[in-house]
């Protein structure tokens, strides 16, 4: 089996330059962090979970023509750089304000998980002292055990399709197993135990060695990357099967070595993914949270369905239009009216329901017909070959999910009085 070898890391080349451009279109962009640590990057198969904070005022207009044009950025930055394709498979997912992410209502657990790599150092540095302030709570359990809940069971394959990897494709079966399915549980495992958002994989690889059993498979994770997946016999079964079922087993002794750090229920050794999954969807929701972790990843949607519209030789984007809008309508649409719904009118409505009485006093009516327009072609199936036409197609409709997203946002806050 050919390897190709480990390439350069010029993350932090990358970095420089997609901040650069993207500030160059919005100077209003005051800091750019991103997911985990430096070196949980893997230079030819991590892509870069971008987020941007801006500067407090951005207004809903604002937040619409940045996505286009970060989109615009994004796109001429794989259009040049046909190696950073990787890098560069979706837009900043999380975009906030200054003021947003040091909000206590607004807190969301994966922020202490970021790492901030350059801007406005006064900015940075007041978002992480007031972060590190944040005393562990119901909310970051509840975070964490979600993680657990995702990625509980045997890997399922066909999941995680190796996508814009060049030379590195190969190697990509352990790669997702291991960092993609493997590690973010461990890391919420860890969190749990220690009462903290652990922010870096590596980190709670090494500390998962020493506080749950089968300390032997993490050694495994860790000589394999360490070696750059470069580790023929993995490949082939059935020792991959095998290694499947290893990871398996170490989450069950895991979720076992929980019980005694956990508050909102009781994991059992026994449990398999269904039962994990329902232990968790039985831990009661604050319904203020649910709507804003809801809808804090549309900022710069648009922008990213009209990146994977584009044909660019080079970036594969078929299957991560239909990854987006098998999830986009729930996410934009369903969820965030039905808990809306809930938490004003105090009662359990349909989102179309909801938006009906809206129509007219806090959003006007077309607004509402072009969100109605949106769930409508987003819950369409899209038949192969037409990816990158409905991309196009929702992402046209897209302002009316952010300009209804912001305007339910605000209205909560003041009717909660949390302004």
């Amino acid at each position: 089996m050919h390897f190709e070898p480990r390439p350069d890391n010029d993350f932090h080349a990358f970095w420089q330059t997609y901040f650069t451009r993207c500030q160059e279109v919005c100077p209003q962009i005051c800091a750019i962090a991103a997911k985990w640590t430096f070196e949980d990057l893997i230079p030819g198969l991590s892509d870069f979970d971008t987020r941007f904070i801006l500067r407090d005022g951005f207004t809903t207009a604002q937040w619409c023509q940045l996505s286009v044009d970060v989109g615009q950025v994004h796109t001429q930055m794989v259009r040049d750089f046909p190696a950073w394709a990787r890098n560069l498979e979706h837009l900043p997912g999380i975009n906030l304000t200054s003021g947003e992410v040091t909000d206590p209502l607004l807190f969301y657990p994966e922020f202490q998980q970021w790492t901030y790599y350059g801007g406005d150092q006064d900015t940075v540095n007041a978002i992480e002292r007031c972060l590190e302030r944040h005393a562990w709570s119901r909310r970051d359990e509840l975070f964490q055990l979600k993680k657990i809940g995702t990625f509980f069971g045997p890997y399922i394959r066909g999941i995680d399709p190796p996508i814009n990897l060049g030379p590195w494709e190969n190697k990509y079966a352990l790669h997702s197993r291991f960092m993609h399915y493997f590690t973010p549980p461990i890391q919420a495992g860890v969190s749990l135990v220690e009462q903290r958002n652990v922010r870096g994989k590596f980190e709670s690889l090494r500390r998962a060695r020493e506080l749950f059993p089968q300390p032997e498979t993490i050694d495994m994770i860790l000589e394999t990357v360490e070696r750059h997946y470069e580790v023929p016999a993995y490949y082939d079964e059935p020792r991959l099967t095998e290694i499947e079922r290893e990871l398996e087993d170490y989450l069950s002794g895991m979720w076992a070595a929980l019980a005694e750090h956990v508050t909102l229920l009781v994991p059992q050794g026994s449990d398999d993914r269904q039962a994990v999954a329902a232990r968790i969807a039985a831990v009661p929701i604050d319904v203020v949270e649910s709507f804003f972790e809801s809808i804090k990843f549309g900022r710069l949607l648009r922008g990213r369905l009209l990146f994977y519209a584009e044909s660019i030789p080079w970036f594969a984007s078929e299957w991560l239009v239909r990854n987006e809008l098998n999830r986009i309508a729930g996410h934009f649409f369903t969820n965030p009216l039905t808990v809306y719904g809930r938490i004003r009118f105090e009662e359990d409505l349909p989102p179309a329901d909801v938006l009906g009485r809206l129509r007219g006093d806090l959003l006007d009516s077309a607004v509402c017909d072009e969100l109605l327009a949106f769930a409508s072609l987003a819950s369409v199936p899209t038949s192969e070959g037409a990816e990158k036409e409905r991309a196009r197609e929702v992402a046209d409709l897209f302002d009316a999910v952010l300009v209804t997203s912001e305007a339910l946002a605000q209205d909560l806050l003041q009717r909660l009085d949390l302004t």
